[in-house]
């Protein structure tokens, strides 16, 4: 009887490592910034789009392991640069996002912009320019949105969430 209760507790631990493994591979193959190569808002003209291993945003230099999408549209006569960078994996993301913040904000406001691993958000103004920058730690994704209207950025935003 101790036996076969030990083989269903081991069954058990197999079953859920193999879950666990087949959720790590699934993720490993799809590409999270593939999923925004398409990223088209409603009311907004494309101006430009390219995929890079590299890039600056702003004033930040992209390290080279971040796969980094950069799109430019234009609303109501005004710019705005939306930047979606995948990293290879967490460690790389949050040290880009506080080297980020960092360098628009002071030490204190990096502290505090986020969870670590889980979630941070940044809104500021740089340049007579607004910055929206947020990371999800779930999939390593950094996004940024930068151009001279808040309320064009909030529905950038809200459209790429959704998207």
């Amino acid at each position: 009887m101790r036996n076969s209760t030990n083989f269903t507790k081991e069954s058990k631990i197999s079953i859920i490592i193999a879950i666990i493994l087949i959720s790590i591979t699934t993720i490993g193959i799809s590409k999270p910034i593939d999923d925004y190569i398409e990223f088209s808002p409603t009311g907004y003209e494309e101006i430009s789009r390219i995929v890079t291993r590299n890039g600056t945003i702003i004033n930040t230099t992209v390290p080279d392991t971040g796969e980094h999408l950069e799109m430019n549209f234009k609303k109501n006569g005004g710019l705005y640069e939306v930047h979606i960078v995948h990293f290879e994996n967490p460690f790389a993301l949050l040290n880009f996002w506080y080297t980020f913040v960092s360098d628009y904000s002071d030490g204190l406001a990096a502290a505090f912009s986020a969870i670590p691993f889980i979630y941070g958000e940044y809104n500021d103004e740089y340049m007579k320019m607004q910055i929206s920058a947020w990371y999800r730690g779930v999939n390593n994704l950094f996004f940024v949105i930068y151009g001279p209207k808040r309320s064009v950025i909030n529905d950038l935003k809200l459209q790429l969430n959704r998207w």
